[in-house]
């Protein structure tokens, strides 16, 4: 019975501290990133395109 106890506080003290990590606070909203253009969809021209990585010689 003690260690059905024990068991069930834990679990307890497991919940409220995820329930409390992830709580909104109520004057929490949310905003979307900071900067606007972050060129995800802009074209790559050859030029612009970053090296390939070096390659290790093969024996």
């Amino acid at each position: 019975m003690a260690t059905t106890l024990i068991i069930l506080a834990l679990l307890a003290l497991a919940v409220g501290i995820v329930v409390w990590a992830t709580r909104r606070k109520p004057g929490a909203t949310t905003t979307g990133p900071a900067e606007a253009d972050t060129a995800w969809n802009d074209p790559i021209r050859p030029g612009d395109a970053a090296p390939p990585p070096p390659q290790e010689p093969r024996p």
